[in-house]
């Protein structure tokens, strides 16, 4: 092999192996790293009120929820997306703050119950646009009392079809 065959050879390795290297770059996330959908709740922290009405079955028996907690999710589109967002679906879920000492009614069961409800003004967000997403969530807790927190997920899809979720954790007072 002649000297200047393995010089162009070493050359074209030389510059495959730095075509492999990860260069750091900086995000692309519009809006300056903001998220593409910033989450609210109103009011934050929420009260739960008792709850009347509206049951559950319990093996057999037919319960009532302890409580009721109605709060609202403020959903705002970053201005700096291009495309449009619609809101698909959304859940929830209670999970008892296990660091607090219960007060009121509930407890006898042997996991957290509950059940909602919501509404929207509008599944569709526009860039910078703005909607808000009603919620009533009836639970009952296995130790009793009102202190919990409530997970909602929505679930979201952007005019291109791409879809992502977003958790928004909602704290009950005392």
């Amino acid at each position: 092999m002649s000297e200047r065959s393995r010089l162009l050879g070493l050359l074209a390795a030389g510059l495959s192996l730095s075509a492999c290297q990860e260069t750091p770059l900086s995000p692309t996330e519009p809006g300056g790293g903001r998220d593409v959908v910033e989450i609210t709740a109103a009011p934050d922290p929420a009260y739960a009120e008792p709850s009347s009405g509206v049951t559950f079955d319990l093996n057999g028996e037919l319960r009532e929820y302890a409580f009721l907690a109605s709060f609202d999710l403020i959903l705002e589109a970053n201005p700096d997306i291009e495309v449009g967002i619609n809101v698909s679906s959304d859940s929830v879920v209670v999970q008892q703050q296990v660091s607090v000492r219960p007060d009121g009614p509930g407890g006898g069961v042997d996991r957290e119950r509950y059940t909602y409800e919501s509404r929207s003004a509008g599944d569709r967000l526009e860039p910078g646009g703005r909607t808000t997403r009603a919620f009533d969530v009836w639970y009952t807790l296995p130790l009793g009392g009102r202190e919990a927190f409530i997970s909602v997920t929505l679930n979201f899809e952007d005019d291109f079809g791409v879809e992502f979720m977003r958790t928004h954790r909602v704290y009950m007072r005392p």
